[in-house]
């Protein structure tokens, strides 16, 4: 058999070799990606807007001294029940009582010195009468007696507000209620109007909550409303009063009533309030869910997962325009009850992408599999 030449060897080998490269490689398969899901429920059970209320007595104060200076002894303490114009509190009074001491006898040298004064002009009017002084000389007496005078109007009004200091050296009760704080410590320095004391009386509560302006806005006078935290049953509320100013640029201040008061309310303690939510559609979605477009809200849009055929749905929605609790947004229009919307990562989602719905593969200690 006759030997092949050396060139014609290579060749065979290269075309072996580009033979077996001109082979189609096999299609990677993506796995379907994981989504975390929130199914769309009854509108009837997301028909109400909740918020964080707080409890507080309708009759309040909060009680200090009208000067500044040392407290001498506290005579109450938290939960104490006191009686109006009961004494709760001492400041040291002994400046008080130095300067009503001064008051008083400033008083009595503005009377000793009017009284002179009364008497001189007494008799420049009789001279007078009788031509033996002249006239400037009554004017000039009947003008130091206005001065007397004057000095011992002013006398009288320092010696009354020396007396009304001495009395401010103590705090009394305004009203009959309980001590539900108190700030303030004997031997202390204490300035003007800080607080040493609280006071609520009984057990008349309200209910008081920052709502966003839009919500607020739609709220008048009588509204009904419902409060409720696990350890209460409902209460219902009705609204009294809302405020003319907002806080924080964006929240507004509104109480309500307690129509009927129940056993355990504390003031300070925390309550869910649910209005009533207005508008054709309650479901809202978590900001997360929701991919803006160009346009903003006009046109935005969720991805709905289809169970069926493992893929993700792109769905054209419209955004209502109140904020609510919780960092979610109200659909006005574009799901449906039972629509599974993807909550988390959306702005990295494509339509028609594999995906299945996540489950957590977590174990929390003490739990089982």
């Amino acid at each position: 058999m006759p030997k092949m030449p050396s060139h014609a060897v290579a060749a065979a080998a290269l075309a072996a070799l580009l033979a077996g490269c001109s082979q189609p490689a096999a299609p990677l398969v993506q796995p379907p990606r994981p989504v975390k899901v929130e199914v769309i429920g009854n509108a009837s059970a997301d028909a109400r807007e909740s918020f964080v209320g707080t409890l507080r007595a309708r009759q309040r104060s909060e009680l200090g001294f009208e000067s500044p200076g040392r407290i001498a002894t506290v005579l109450v303490d938290v939960g104490d029940h006191v009686r109006a114009g009961q004494v709760l509190a001492r400041q040291d009074d002994a400046p008080a009582r130095w300067r009503l001491d001064k008051a008083e006898a400033d008083r009595s040298a503005a009377a000793a010195a009017l009284a002179e004064r009364t008497t001189q002009l007494q008799q420049h009017e009789s001279l007078a009468k009788e031509r033996i002084v002249s006239a400037t000389t009554l004017e000039s007496a009947q003008t130091q007696h206005r001065v007397a005078v004057s000095q011992m109007q002013v006398a009288e009004a320092a010696l009354a507000l020396a007396r009304r200091d001495l009395l401010q050296t103590s705090i009394k009760a305004p009203f009959d209620g309980e001590i539900v704080a108190r700030s303030a410590q004997p031997h202390n320095d204490i300035g003007a109007g800080q607080p040493a004391l609280q006071i609520e009386a009984g057990g008349a509560l309200e209910v008081v909550a920052m709502l966003p302006d839009t919500v607020a806005a739609r709220l008048v006078p009588g509204d009904a409303a419902t409060a409720s935290n696990p350890d209460l049953r409902p209460l219902p509320l009705k609204l009294e009063r809302v405020s003319a100013r907002s806080e924080s640029g964006s929240l507004v201040q509104v109480t309500f009533r307690i129509e009927r008061p129940a056993k355990g309310l504390r003031s300070g303690g925390v309550v869910s309030v649910e209005l009533p939510r207005t508008g054709p559609s309650a479901v809202s979605v978590p900001v997360a869910a929701v991919v803006y477009g160009a346009e903003g809200r006009r046109n935005a849009s969720v991805f709905v997962l289809d169970t069926v055929k493992q893929q993700l749905m792109r769905r054209g929605v419209e955004l209502g325009d109140a904020v609510l609790p919780d960092g979610r947004v109200p659909v006005m229009a574009g799901l449906a009850r039972g629509d599974q919307v993807v909550v988390a990562g959306a702005a990295f989602l494509t339509e028609g992408q594999s995906a299945v719905m996540h489950e957590a593969q977590t174990l929390l200690l003490g739990g089982r599999p």
